[in-house]
């Protein structure tokens, strides 16, 4: 059983890896080919921005949630 479980994590590891790896070369490309790229939609960095600002929006709700992508990414690369 910890085996089985051992493999989902990994899998969902390398997942959120490739999530992370795509995010960055959509906000690259759109940064570098504007906000009509073809492969990755449109206006990735307005999306993110807008992410941001409602989280700033929410106050301590909005800390706890980057505390905990913060420490979900960074012991995802350990």
């Amino acid at each position: 059983m910890n085996a089985w479980v051992n493999k989902i994590v990994g899998y969902l590891n390398k997942f959120l890896e490739v999530g992370v790896l795509l995010l960055a070369v959509s906000v690259i490309a759109e940064i570098l080919f504007g906000p009509n790229v073809a492969f990755f939609g449109s206006q990735v960095t307005s999306n993110l921005i807008n992410l941001l600002k409602s989280l700033g929006d929410q106050g301590i709700a909005a800390l706890i949630i980057v505390f905990a992508v913060i420490f979900a990414y960074r012991k995802l690369l350990k």
